[in-house]
């Protein structure tokens, strides 16, 4: 009868006791019994299993004391008896349920075991199906209930940046003094590996603190501290807001706080698979509005559709006239209305056809300054590009449409550092040490015109 682990009724007397609190069970009372193996059939003679009884809330407050890997009621397929309780009863052990699955989604701990599939994963599409099976199942297989901004925020350091005016050798010197550990011995490990490492190795080894045995710390709390972490410059401040994370923590999650707080998880995925493990078109709308508080709750509100910049791309057989972007989205499996297929694709018009004088043309002129639509071969022009496109540009909007939807990348001013190529209406401009190219608007409007990235020679400033 284990086969479930657990089994629920009404006390049928005052006499079972409750293995969390100690306390008798009154009769008629909500229960929950776990199954445990009968230690006294030595010979493994088939007495059967005893049974735990517990108070509902009680059964639910023991879990959190469980092993990760130990078995939790995360449904009521999980237990006997469930359906012959009143509806009354049905309802406080659903509830139960529910607010155990978002407190276990809610955990750091089940962060932590996301990135180390992510790190495991060595593909792009690979890992965007890591994040996407995450969320549609969550820790009891029916969807994550925890925090999706919070998981999507975090496990996008690199791009939505906090600031936290702690470089590797600050933080190598402050844990020092938390650990109570020699600093050049510190130093010495941090060449060997990164600092996170340096910083679980030692968190172990200290003998003024002693890191938690099991994770309690979750997303939300994370993120309490992380950010008066960042509202704080004075070392005196860093040192005890730091003590406070050291004290919620086991080895492992101190060893993640530190890779949140250098900006690199180490698991080497770029933010568009993340982002399309959320939603396909989540990065794209997300280059839209660089706001990705907006994008996730437009996600959930099936919403993200309506956003300015983002609209369904309708698909016409040009011999029928037959608009077939109902049955695409069918086969895509995207969920809601009509409107949510193929999102992502620029408000503009269709441009008129150039006059065949343009066609072939080097650097373009003004007449062929408009791009066409996107179109699956043109889909990948931009690939593996981080471009700076100036505000100030000629026709911006419309460029850093086209550029998002070839699938390329938009930086503001704050990522100028990281572009690949830096587009310059204005003549030269320094680069300051960057491997950056500096081209012209024409450039970007070529490269489309071409279905191809255009020589970057041609189009210098």
């Amino acid at each position: 009868m284990a086969e479930l682990g657990f089994t629920v009724d009404n006390a049928k007397s005052a006499r079972s006791l409750c293995r969390h609190c100690d306390e008798y069970i009154d009769k008629k009372a909500l229960r929950i019994g776990k199954f445990v193996k009968n230690f006294y059939d030595e010979d493994d003679e088939g007495w059967g299993d005893l049974t735990y009884w517990h108070h509902a809330v009680c059964m639910f407050k023991a879990f959190d004391q469980d092993k990760p890997k130990d078995k939790k009621i995360k449904s009521p397929d999980d237990m006997y008896c469930f359906n012959q309780l009143n509806q009354e009863d049905k309802k406080t052990i659903l509830k139960l349920i529910n607010d155990a699955n978002v407190k276990w989604d809610n955990l750091f701990r089940q962060f932590r075991c996301l990135c180390a599939k992510l790190s495991d994963e060595d593909t792009g599409a690979g890992k965007t199906a890591i994040v996407s099976d995450f969320l549609k199942k969550g820790n009891a297989g029916t969807g994550f209930k925890g925090d999706v901004y919070l998981l999507m925020k975090f496990l996008l350091p690199g791009v939505v940046k906090t600031v936290y005016n702690l470089n590797d050798k600050d933080l190598i010197k402050l844990f020092s003094q938390i650990f109570g550990t020699n600093l050049k011995a510190m130093e010495e490990d941090l060449e060997q590996g990164d600092v996170s490492e340096t910083v679980r190795v030692c968190f172990d080894k200290s003998k003024t603190v002693t890191p938690l045995k099991k994770s309690v710390l979750t997303l939300q709390e994370a993120d309490d501290l992380l950010t008066s972490l960042s509202q704080v410059t004075k070392e005196s401040e860093q040192y005890k807001i730091l003590t406070k994370i050291v004290a919620r923590c086991t080895s492992n999650d101190l060893m993640m706080v530190v890779r949140l707080i250098t900006h690199d998880l180490g698991i080497n995925a770029k933010a568009k698979y993340i982002l399309r493990g959320l939603h396909p078109d989540a990065y794209k709308a997300f280059q839209v509005s660089q706001n990705l508080k907006d994008v996730v709750e437009r996600v959930q509100s099936n919403t993200l559709h309506s956003m300015a910049g983002m609209k369904k791309k309708e698909k016409t057989d040009k011999k029928t006239g037959h608009d077939h972007s109902k049955s695409e989205g069918a086969k895509q499996g995207i969920s809601g209305s009509s409107d949510s297929v193929d999102v992502g694709v620029s408000k503009k018009k269709t441009p008129v056809k150039r006059p065949t004088e343009d066609e072939g043309q080097t650097t373009p002129s003004k007449k062929c300054k408009t791009a066409p639509s996107a179109s699956p071969s043109m889909s990948n022009i931009f690939t593996d590009c981080k471009i700076f496109l100036p505000e100030t540009t000629d026709k911006f909007k419309e460029l850093k449409q086209y550029i998002i939807d070839f699938d390329g990348e938009v930086l503001d001013e704050t990522s100028k550092g990281s572009a690949t190529h830096i587009v310059s209406s204005k003549g030269k401009i320094s680069t300051s040490g960057s491997k950056a190219k500096v081209v012209t608007p024409d450039w970007l409007w070529q490269s489309i015109k071409k279905k191809q990235l255009a020589s970057t020679e041609e189009f210098k400033p």
